[in-house]
């Protein structure tokens, strides 16, 4: 940690510069001096940054618990298990989902069958196995996603919260992780690594496929497709999806695009990329989850992106963007290039 000394800590009280004791190398302390100049330009500003209200005026703790009560209230976290030293928890309408998936299969298979108690139990079970097997696959693989985003953000020095670990919900999973410290190119490192995930399981299954007979090579050859769709969907530029984030991160890595600028840029895309997603699903018929689903729920799917995607423009209309992980922890500057930030940001869904 540096040392101010007596005169450059009155002379920090005064601007409110926070100190921590975070920074190690020498091109962090050159940031924080570069992140102390600006400060002095905006005294006041830093003081509602020091206080804790992220320089809007609302109280940041009172804000993070809102955030912790909508995470439990609409989420509804289950502790399921964990895997090495991450959380993993399934959300209660996730289960809900499932049973009324397995309750639909039955009572389609009584409507369209006549069937006797024997046979009606036995139909049950089988539907009961089928669904195992498919969500614990499915599942399987989504989980398998956010541990490869995990993976590189504990390489590079982050870290997974505690509390959330990671998600999963009945739209897929998230992984609520801190970058604090990464640079830019290893956020987009860790962004990247989720959907290239699916890669190895492509050929994974694909192998399986080919060396298993009857059935199983049907299932290999239907969880291979699976992953070849995720590995090409996770990189439509769609927020909140791995794309968008891959795209603010390449846009800041030029060092030649203020973060406001590229803020919008993601929204533009977004917005039209979203909007095409819906207008193709439902006009004409392609779509990415009726392959896993047996329904159409892409202009779902795009719908929730247009609603993410706008409350990321009301963030920016409201001067407010950095407000928001995506892009909270860099500087305003050209060359925004490392996360200088030593406060502790909200965690980044992944």
């Amino acid at each position: 940690m540096k040392d101010l000394g007596d005169d450059g800590r009155a002379e920090a009280s005064n601007a409110h510069v926070a100190v921590t004791p975070i920074v190690e190398d020498g091109l962090e302390l050159a940031m924080d001096d570069v992140v102390a100049l600006r400060t002095r330009d905006d005294a006041g500003s830093a003081s509602d940054v020091e206080r804790g209200d992220g320089g809007d005026g609302e109280d940041e703790v009172e804000g993070s618990f809102a955030r912790e009560d909508a995470y439990e209230r609409w989420l509804a976290p289950k502790f399921w298990f964990t895997v090495g030293d991450v959380n993993v928890f399934v959300s209660t309408w996730t289960l809900v989902l499932w049973m009324l998936i397995y309750t639909l299969l039955i009572l389609i298979s009584a409507a369209v069958f006549e069937l006797t108690i024997a046979r009606f139990i036995l139909t049950s079970m089988i539907w009961f196995l089928f669904l195992s097997v498919m969500f614990t696959c499915g599942y399987g693989t989504m989980l398998a996603h956010e541990l490869a985003h995990v993976v590189m953000c504990k390489r590079f020095g982050g870290r997974v919260d505690e509390d959330k670990g990671i998600l999963l919900w009945p739209f897929g999973a998230l992984a609520f992780l801190h970058l604090d410290g990464l640079t830019l190119s290893q956020e987009l490192v860790v962004t990247l690594a989720g959907p290239l995930s699916h890669a190895p399981m492509l050929v994974a299954w694909y192998v399986l496929s080919k060396v298993t007979p009857g059935i199983i090579a049907e299932f290999s050859r239907w969880m291979a497709g699976l992953n070849a769709m995720f590995l090409c969907w996770h990189f439509l530029p769609c927020y909140p999806m791995d794309g968008s984030r891959v795209l603010a991160c390449a846009l800041l890595l030029t060092k030649k695009i203020r973060v406001e600028a590229a803020a919008w840029l993601v929204v533009i895309v977004s917005y039209a990329t979203s909007i095409a997603y819906i207008v193709i699903s439902l006009r004409y018929d392609v779509s990415i989850t009726q392959y896993f689903a047996l329904e159409n729920l892409d202009w779902i799917l795009g719908s929730m992106c247009v609603v993410a995607t706008s409350h990321l423009l009301w963030l920016l209309r409201n001067d407010r963007v950095r407000d928001h992980p995506t892009f909270s922890r860099y500087e305003v500057v050209y060359d925004a290039y490392h996360a200088f930030e030593e406060a502790s940001r909200p965690e980044v869904f992944l």
